[in-house]
């Protein structure tokens, strides 16, 4: 009785490894892609805030460029109004760059984590096979002592009272 409950602990324990191993493995493949993913649409965002930014840069000097020369009233407001386009512009790309640079900082941070993941996997992996050997040389070994024992009872003499 007491070797079937160590019987189905093992399981138990087994399975919660088997569990924990799967775990790290799914965390492994997800972490540095998710993190890629992450720094690929901030760089995306970044380069869409740049282009707008060098659009609104180069329309902003040429607009500047002919309001100087008509010298209205009308014109100098245009101009106002283009150059207030063109910090909020610049601000905007501020900000991307800044969460362009958080996202490739943590990608980074993430490579190495991803490589101890791994190592940890090779470790399980490692483990699991160990434990599978262990566990043929302990069924083997019980299985030759149980033929021990059926032998020893064969060589045995009945004694008749």
């Amino acid at each position: 009785m007491a070797n079937k409950s160590a019987h189905d602990m093992l399981e138990e324990l087994e399975e919660q490894f088997h569990g924990v191993h799967k775990k790290i493995l799914n965390s492994k493949d997800n972490y540095l892609a998710s993190h890629q993913k992450e720094y690929d649409q901030a760089r995306a965002s970044y380069q869409r805030q740049k282009k707008k930014l060098e659009k609104a840069t180069n329309k902003v000097a040429k607009e500047a460029d002919r309001f100087r020369r008509k010298g209205t009233k009308a014109a100098q407001n245009q101009l106002k109004k283009a150059r207030a386009a063109s910090v909020v512009l610049t601000e905007a790309l501020s900000e991307a760059r800044g969460i362009m640079t958080t996202a490739q900082d943590k990608l980074k941070s993430a490579r190495p984590f991803e490589k101890k993941l791994a190592a940890r996997a090779r470790a399980l992996a490692a483990f699991e096979k160990e434990w599978e050997k262990k566990q043929t040389v302990a069924e083997k070994a019980k299985a030759d002592r149980a033929k021990k024992r059926k032998a020893a009872a064969k060589k045995k003499p009945v004694v008749s009272p």
